[in-house]
């Protein structure tokens, strides 16, 4: 062989990619990081449809920084105390961050909630109409309108879910069911 050719040791990172399973420290941090980059979206059980099937699912991505400070900015210039402010902050995350709606017939797998044949992928007056509580809306309907009628109106149920949405955002590699059940929260 040339000095031209030598062959380079392939890194202990490298080494366990080829084996399978990573076996010392940096090889596990390495496997972790790549866990933590790869989830990019989450499906999380909307509260009062989670108990039993048909449960229905929100779809969310990882919001970048620059989209969190808008709606931190939005927030700051509205007026309203505290919890207001604070349950609109929540209700502005899901709609940035929905994806779309999903169902779990009980089978462990979501399939897009449809309605007139397209999927529902946001809180339109689509959802409102499907799931049958336009009547619950006011005249002047906005998008956050449509997201507090499908949590009931229940203020607590919106800071339950966006709860649940931030242990996501701040670890992307957690399994969020798996939390809640540790946690009793589901």
């Amino acid at each position: 062989m040339s000095t031209d050719e030598q062959e380079v040791a392939p890194t202990p990172v490298e080494e366990a990619l080829e084996d399978g399973e990573p076996t010392n420290l940096l090889e596990q941090l390495a496997a972790k990081r790549r866990d933590i980059s790869e989830h990019r979206e989450v499906d999380l059980p909307v509260p009062g449809y989670d108990t039993e099937p048909p449960l229905l699912l929100i779809r969310y991505k990882l919001l970048d920084g620059h989209t969190l400070t808008q709606i931190g900015m939005k927030i700051r210039r509205q007026q309203g105390d505290r919890w207001l402010r604070a349950l609109n902050a929540a209700l502005d995350t899901f709609i940035a961050a929905c994806v779309g709606f999903y169902v779990d017939l009980g089978d462990g797998h979501a399939e897009p909630l449809t309605y007139k044949g397209e999927h529902i992928r946001g809180f339109t007056m689509e959802l409102a109409e499907a799931l049958q509580f336009t009547k619950d809306l006011p005249d002047n309907t906005t998008t956050r309108h449509v997201a507090m009628g499908l949590f009931g109106g229940n203020d607590v149920a919106v800071t339950q879910h966006s709860y649940l949405l931030n242990r996501w955002f701040q670890n992307t590699s957690i399994d969020i069911n798996e939390e809640l059940l540790m946690e009793g929260n589901l």
